[in-house]
C-alpha cells in the first residue's frame, strides 16, 4: 500500500467517524445549546472573524470557488478515465473517491464549524419565547403597528435626505445595533467584525442570492448589487447567523431586533421594510381585505421602494433561481426547517411571541 493511499484510507475513517458523530449529538439540542451553542461556537466564530476579518476581499468566496473547481476537475478526470481502455477500475475511480472526500470533508468541517447550531435550542429557549399559531387579530395589530414604524422611519430619511448608505456606514451601523442590542440582552454578543460586499454579487443577482455566512472563514458575505434600502438588513440578519444563529426565521428575528436597536434610522427603516412584507404576507393569507386596506395606508416613498424591489427581482429572475430556491428548500428541510424556503417567514410569530412579552409594540 502506498503512503498516499494510506493517507486517503486514514483520512476518510477520520471523516467518517467525525460524521457519525455528528449524526448522533444532532439529536441531543440540550447538549448542543449547553455545550457547543453557547460555549464552543462563539470563541470559534470569534478567532475565525479575528483571522480572516481584516482581509479587504471575501476570502470565503475563492474558498467556494476553489473547491466547487476542484470537485468538477475530479468528475472531469473520471469521464476522461473511464474511456481510458488501459486503465483499471481502480484508477477510474479514483477521482470519484477524491471527490467524495472533498465533499465528506466539507460536510464535516461545516457542522462541526457552524451547522450544529441547526440543532440547537436558540432564541426561543434564551428569551423564553413561545413561537406557536397566533390569531388573525394579533397579526392585523402586528401589521398595523409595523406599518407606523415603516411610514415613520421612511419619512426621517427622506426629510433628511438620506435614502442611499455606503457600505463602511452600513456596516458599522449594524455592529452599533448589536451592540446596543447586547446591552439589553448580554448572550447576542457581537465581536470582532467581519463583514464583507460579495465577489458574486452580479451573478448572485441571477440565482436568488443576497448575502450568506461562510463557516469556513466566519466572514458574512453581502450581495451590495440588490436595491441599496434593502442591503442594510441583510446585513443584519448575516451577522445573526454569524454569532450562531443558523434558523432562518430566528436570523431575521434576532437581525431585526439589532437593526431597530440601532440609532441609525436608515438600517432601521430597512428592518421594518423587509419584516413588514413578510407580515403583511402572512396576513394577505387568512385576510386579503385587511391586508389590502393597510397597504392602501404606506407612505408613497414605501410603496416606491417595494415597486423597485419586485421590479428588480423580475428583471433577474431566471430557470437558474428556481433550481437555487428547491435545492435550498431541500437543504433547510434537512437541517430542522420544515417549512423549507418558507421558513423565513416564521420572523412573523417570534415578533408576536416577543411583543407580548418584552413590548408593548414592535
Amino acid at each position: 500500500m502506498t503512503y498516499a493511499k494510506l493517507i486517503r484510507i486514514s483520512l476518510l475513517f477520520a471523516l467518517s467517524v467525525l460524521a457519525l458523530f455528528i449524526f448522533f449529538i444532532s439529536g441531543s439540542p440540550d447538549w448542543i445549546e449547553k455545550n457547543y451553542a453557547s460555549a464552543f461556537f462563539p470563541r470559534l466564530a470569534s478567532v475565525l472573524r479575528f483571522l480572516f476579518g481584516w482581509m479587504p476581499f471575501s476570502l470565503g468566496d475563492i474558498l467556494y470557488s476553489i473547491v466547487t473547481i476542484s470537485i468538477l476537475w475530479q468528475i472531469g478526470k473520471f469521464f476522461v478515465r473511464l474511456f481510458h481502455k488501459t486503465d483499471s477500475w481502480a484508477k477510474k475511480l479514483s477521482p470519484l473517491l477524491t471527490a467524495g472526500l472533498i465533499l465528506l470533508f466539507v460536510y464535516v468541517y461545516f457542522y462541526m464549524f457552524w451547522g450544529l447550531n441547526y440543532y440547537r435550542k436558540g432564541i426561543e429557549h434564551q428569551l423564553a419565547l413561545q413561537n406557536s399559531t397566533f390569531d388573525k387579530q394579533q397579526l392585523i395589530e402586528l401589521n398595523r403597528a409595523l406599518l407606523i414604524k415603516l411610514n415613520a422611519t421612511k419619512e426621517i430619511c427622506l426629510q433628511k435626505k438620506d435614502t442611499v448608505m455606503s457600505s463602511d456606514r452600513m456596516f458599522h451601523s449594524s455592529v452599533e445595533g448589536y451592540r446596543e442590542l447586547e446591552k439589553k440582552f448580554s448572550f447576542i454578543r457581537y465581536r470582532n467584525v467581519s463583514l464583507k460586499p460579495s465577489l458574486f454579487g452580479r451573478i448572485g443577482n441571477y440565482v436568488g442570492f443576497q448575502g450568506y455566512y461562510n463557516p469556513f472563514t466566519g466572514e458574512a458575505q453581502i450581495n451590495t448589487h440588490i436595491p441599496n434600502f434593502v442591503q442594510p438588513f441583510v446585513t443584519s440578519h448575516e451577522m445573526a447567523h454569524q454569532i450562531g444563529y443558523a434558523s432562518e426565521s430566528e436570523a431575521n428575528f434576532v437581525g431585526f431586533l439589532a437593526a431597530t436597536h440601532s440609532p441609525d434610522t436608515l438600517l432601521q427603516y430597512s428592518a421594518y421594510l423587509d419584516i413588514f412584507l413578510y407580515s403583511i404576507g402572512n396576513l394577505r393569507a387568512v385576510d386579503s381585505v385587511a391586508s389590502k386596506e393597510i397597504g392602501k395606508q404606506l407612505h408613497e416613498g414605501v410603496k416606491r421602494d417595494i415597486r423597485t424591489e419586485r421590479a428588480f427581482a423580475m428583471k433577474h429572475r431566471t430557470f437558474l433561481q428556481n433550481w437555487t430556491d428547491a435545492f435550498y428548500d431541500f437543504y433547510l428541510r434537512q437541517n430542522r426547517q420544515r417549512k423549507g424556503i418558507e421558513s423565513y417567514n416564521e420572523v412573523t410569530g417570534w415578533l408576536i411571541a416577543y411583543w407580548k412579552k418584552y413590548e408593548s409594540s414592535p
